[in-house]
């Protein structure tokens, strides 16, 4: 029993080379693995390929392939010994003399590539620009991975020829194999977390309320204060309204004005990774809102919960021309290309040419709505100045429908002023000598049953619902918009002039100024203060108004959402904004 101890601890030290050969098979393929994961799998890194940083948006990529590199020259090599090294005879010492220096080529290669790639540095100034992602740090514990399984390899290689191991010891190499694998991928996800530089709360879905039928009593007041260098924008979904911020987004329930939601960054002060509020977009039709962060890209939410719907997607290649709407769809070049994507994948759905050369005098408007995307242009060929609108299905881009209005006595230079309304109403506008064309498309509605106005002068449109808009003018062509009416969106003679008891001052210059209920009209006006006044929707007839305490130097503007009407005033000197909800 005793003589047998020596000889089992002798064989035991002979196969060390080769338990030594079976981690570093291991590493070797825990390293291409995390390789393949850090090309195909992780997150990539949202660096410009041009610019300062040209160098080093491909250093995870240079990485990769390094290890695959290593990763295949020294399993190769390793098999080649295992497989004809082990005969004992001259043939094999020659296969592994050679076997010995091909290692050593491989390691010094790796090692070199390693120094020369600066990978601390390069690491550090991509992780301090850009937001991390897995997809550096898993690049670079791959190639760490293969250069320790070469080494290992090389012991070996060194002395292939002892014993084979017992079953036990060839797994506990498995085991030592496996460890450092599993702990390099750990750390390279661990470092490439970005959640943890995020607050992100989110809320459960909620019913969405009806908004007030006539103007009620205050509900709540809610203070927005902002950073005066800094800034903020809000915007009013179908449930309510979300603060956007340098910092992040915050999203308030409509009815009460309590938070539900928030996604928000702490390192904005110290990173250059920051929220470009003012791109901040809210899609009607998929209750979306799409935030744009520096050095991350494009991030969408679900407008009612929170939920982080995609980061990326085919739209970030797309976003510089956003076309204005419910849907999410981008207007390219000057025929008025149409590219279409779906706001709750960032995927492209389809894209579609532009107009014809005829039709390009001014650059097409594009509009989307929840049942159709429109093209509208203005074609001028001939001498017959006409607007040309062209509805696409949503979903296909197939042509649905198409009609040309013509405008004669339009000026040559005029534009095309189009608004899309949240209750899916388009309203179109085209300047001529004495009045203008108006035209209002309806949602549902084919385009030969669009009602034209072609009476009114200086005309302009705040809001308007699924029946009817409230429309103003200037009949004596004077320069001020004296009459005001509810002109129904389905038949140009119908339409209800407001009683004035007093003139709506200008100096309400927002377009969002008025709202249409279901049987009030709301407007903002300045009479000695900001006020709300009202009307009887059904007789134009003036009813109360409420005085709405905002400063000199406020910029209200009023809007419906899920069971308030709200107010929402920004201080043009502080930034400050408050909002004021209405039952």
């Amino acid at each position: 029993m005793s003589e047998d101890q020596p000889t089992e601890r002798a064989r035991a030290l002979r196969s060390i080379p080769i338990l030594a050969g079976l981690i570093g098979a291991v590493l070797l393929a825990g390293g291409v693995v995390l390789a393949l994961y850090s090309q195909f799998v992780a997150a990539p890194i949202p660096v410009p390929f041009n610019g300062d940083f040209s160098e080093t948006a491909d250093f995870p990529f240079r990485l990769i392939r390094g290890t695959l590199v290593v990763a295949g020259a020294a399993a190769l090599t390793g098999a080649v010994v295992f497989a004809l090294g082990r005969r004992g005879d001259e043939r094999a010492a020659s296969v592994g003399a050679g076997g010995v220096l091909a290692i050593l080529f491989i390691l010094g290669g790796g090692l070199w590539f390693a120094v020369a790639a600066d990978i601390p540095s390069t690491y550090q100034r991509l992780t301090s620009d850009f937001v991390v992602t897995p997809r550096a740090s898993s690049a670079i514990a791959s190639l760490a991975l293969a250069i320790s399984g070469a080494l290992l390899i090389f012991v070996f290689v060194v002395k292939p020829t002892g014993p084979v191991p017992r079953w036990w010891a060839l797994v506990a190499a498995l085991v030592v194999g496996v460890i450092p694998v599993l702990g390099a991928a750990g750390g390279a996800v661990r470092f490439g977390d970005d959640s943890v530089a995020g607050d992100h709360v989110t809320a459960a879905a909620a019913p969405e309320a009806a908004a007030p039928a006539v103007l009620g009593s205050e509900k709540f007041r809610l203070q927005i204060p902002a950073d005066p260098d800094l800034g903020h924008r809000i915007l009013v979904t179908r449930s309510g309204f979300v603060v956007a911020t340098p910092a992040g987004l915050t999203q308030y329930d409509g009815a009460t004005g309590t938070e539900r939601w928030h996604y928000r960054r702490s390192d904005i002060s110290t990173d250059s990774v920051w929220h470009a509020y003012d791109q901040t977009i809210y899609l009607r039709a998929e209750d979306v809102v799409l935030t744009n962060w520096a050095n991350i890209g494009w991030l969408a939410f679900d407008a009612a919960t929170g939920e982080l719907l995609w980061t990326g997607g085919d739209f970030a290649r797309d976003s510089r021309s956003v076309a204005e709407g419910h849907l999410l769809a981008t207007a390219s070049d000057s025929l008025g290309r149409v590219t279409r994507y779906d706001a709750r994948t960032g995927r492209e759905m389809w894209r579609i040419a532009g107009e014809s050369d005829a039709c390009t005098a001014r650059p097409p408007h594009v509009a989307t709505t929840t049942t159709a995307i429109y093209r509208v242009v203005m074609c001028d060929a001939g001498g017959d100045a006409t607007v040309v609108v062209t509805a696409f299905d949503p979903m296909s881009g197939e042509v649905r429908d198409k009609r040309s209005f013509p405008t004669p006595g339009a000026k040559q230079d005029s534009d095309i002023d189009v608004r899309v309304f949240d209750s899916g109403v388009v309203w179109v506008k085209r300047w001529r000598e004495g009045a203008d064309t108006e035209i209002f498309v309806r949602p549902d509605q084919p385009l030969t049953s669009s009602v034209v106005v072609s009476t009114r002068d200086d005309s302009d449109v705040d809001v308007a619902d699924s029946t009817a808009a409230l429309v103003s003018y200037n009949p004596d062509r004077q320069g001020q918009r004296e009459l005001w009416a509810v002109q129904s969106t389905a038949d140009a003679a119908m339409s209800t002039e407001l009683e004035m008891s007093t003139p709506q001052d200008r100096r309400v210059l927002h377009d969002k100024r008025s709202a249409l209920l279901t049987d009030q009209i709301v407007m903002l006006n300045w009479d000695d203060g900001y006020k709300l006044r009202t009307w009887d929707r059904s007789t134009g007839r003036e009813s109360r108004a409420v005085l709405v305490a905002a400063g000199p130097y406020a910029d209200p503007w009023v809007a419906t959402t899920s069971g308030s009407l709200l107010v929402i005033s920004t201080d043009r000197q502080s930034n400050d904004s408050e909002v004021i909800g209405f039952g």
